[in-house]
């Protein structure tokens, strides 16, 4: 009969996300969509005979993880660089890309990529005379893994002297370049290694089975001009077998309000989503912006990507237009002059719900909560960064002090003080679970919420951030049948939340994934 439900998942635990049925035991689905959530008896109305049953044996079901900010397009076309997150010292990264060099095309670059020097013994970065020993003939580049910082070895230098004078090309009490690229000239150099948009295009598929294996449903991508046309053309041609909601970094901003593009335009599939703006950078690079300097540099206080009034003008320029904006402003002096800017925008043009973000928002203080919150600006944070960089000794406490390092992250506050929060990974690393983990059981009393909470950030809250809580990011009937099935109980054992798996996920009605199957 035409009311009969595909699939019936029946004798679980189901976390819906939802604050009007928080809990369930089963779940009907008729083709991309969810029929009925609710107990076994309820879901068995909808069982026909054609109808499959999917025994949960008391396994935990929650809708599909949405990574709110994440870089797939980026990581599709460095599927061929040698990765570094993973080395245990900056000699043995020197040994890995000296390993790659001769597999790389002669006379093309040598690129490394996610190095990070807190793991590393010597707790130094990458420098000119490290990389000469991967090769002196032929250009060098590794990446650090924040991506607000490179080295370059003296050939790649040498091809890069038009950028002496752009700020970040670092040099020696001497003059002498020391190969160390932060923010612009980071910046500049990447773009000569970026992929073409064919491989970009090419490596998403395999992008996608990685996320589909950690439960993610849907993303937000932040994207350049080669991301945004790989994603439509793998949409054009069937191939994306991820929902994407596209952010669009703010160079394309004068395109995209000449073609009279606003937040919002798409499908279920890919969608237009915020402009990308840059406030400052990382706290590994030193470069985000704070109202006190770092520990042992007193004159120190990071840097601001763009000047106050270039910053407006940017916000202005896309909220005038109808496009949504996602600004990066992780120190605490970034997140003010963000709130500044954000505030007189939306004063001179009021927008009903405009939804603007900030993401990562890492060092608020009290009246940034509370403007954050008036403002009705959301935000974005990853969890993540806390079990990465937050422990004793390291990034945050070396950065900052043991003080101000106690109070980063604090999704506490940021939940009480009523301002709607989403999580994302910055792909440092994607898994949502290790997320989830570290949003509960933080190193600081401030940055550790309930189980339940974590799931919504993770979950319904990456769903409004894209103006799509209608149709997915919980588990409702008529939103899309995007869930996963867990081995392990987060709200029982939430202390173990990092070392469970994902057993299943499905994306509108259909399997993507499970545990032991061929791909």
């Amino acid at each position: 009969m035409p009311g009969d439900a595909d699939r019936l998942f029946v004798g679980g635990k189901v976390l819906t996300a939802s604050r009007n049925r928080p809990s369930a035991r089963a779940l009907a689905v008729r083709g991309d969509r969810i029929l009925a959530v609710g107990t076994d008896a309820q879901a068995e109305r909808w069982a026909g005979p054609r109808t499959r049953r999917v025994e949960l044996r008391g396994r935990v079901l929650l809708p599909g993880f949405i990574d709110a900010h994440a870089h797939i397009a980026d990581a599709a076309g460095e599927l061929g660089w040698t990765p570094l997150e993973s080395v245990p010292s900056l000699d043995a990264a020197v040994d890995a890309l000296r390993a790659a060099a001769p597999k790389v095309a002669p006379g093309t670059w040598v690129v490394g990529k996610d190095w990070d020097e807190s793991k590393w013994p010597e707790r130094r970065y990458l420098t000119r005379d490290d990389l000469d020993r991967v090769a002196m003939d032929r250009p060098v580049f590794a990446m650090r893994r924040d991506r607000h910082l490179g080295s370059a070895n003296s050939r790649a230098l040498e091809l890069a002297a038009d950028l002496a004078r752009v700020r970040g090309f670092e040099t020696d009490g001497a003059g002498r370049p020391t190969g160390v690229l932060r923010e612009e000239s980071f910046t500049a150099v990447r773009s000569r290694v970026e992929a073409s948009e064919p491989t970009v295009e090419a490596g998403l598929s395999g992008m996608a089975r990685r996320l589909h294996r950690l439960g993610i449903t849907s993303a937000h991508d932040v994207v350049g001009l080669r991301g945004w046309r790989a994603y439509q053309r793998a949409h054009r041609a069937g191939r994306l077998r991820l929902r994407v909601c596209a952010m669009p970094r703010d160079d394309l901003l004068p395109s995209l309000v000449g073609a009279g593009m606003v937040t919002g335009l798409g499908d279920a599939w890919l969608r237009l989503g915020a402009v990308k703006v840059f406030a400052d950078g990382s706290l590994g690079a030193y470069t985000a912006a704070l109202r006190e300097s770092y520990v042992g540099r007193p004159e120190d206080r990071g840097i601001l990507i763009h000047p106050q009034a270039e910053l407006v003008d940017l916000l202005r320029t896309a909220h005038r237009a109808g496009l949504q904006t996602a600004t990066h402003a992780l120190g605490d002096d970034a997140i003010h002059r963000t709130l500044d800017a954000l505030a007189a925008v939306q004063a001179e043009a009021p927008r009903r719900d405009p939804r603007h973000r900030i993401e990562h928002y890492e060092l608020p203080d009290e009246v940034a909560l509370r403007r954050t919150r008036d403002l009705g600006v959301l935000v974005c944070a990853q969890p993540n960064f806390i079990g990465q960089w937050s422990g004793p000794a390291d990034v945050y406490e070396t950065r900052l002090g043991a003080e101000r390092a106690s109070v980063n992250n604090p999704y506490r506050r940021i939940l009480r003080s009523r301002v709607r929060l989403c999580f994302g990974s910055d792909g440092m690393p994607y898994g949502p679970l290790y997320g989830l983990h570290w949003a509960v059981n933080g190193f600081h009393p401030d940055q550790r919420i309930r189980v339940e909470e974590a799931i919504r950030a993770y979950t319904i809250g990456g769903a409004y951030a894209s103006f799509e809580e209608r149709l997915k990011g919980s588990l409702e009937p008529g939103k899309l049948a995007d869930f996963v099935i867990l081995e392990g109980d987060p709200t029982e054992e939430p202390d173990r939340i990092a070392g469970m798996r994902v057993a299943e996920t499905w994306i509108g009605g259909t399997r993507v994934w499970r545990i032991g199957a061929k791909r």
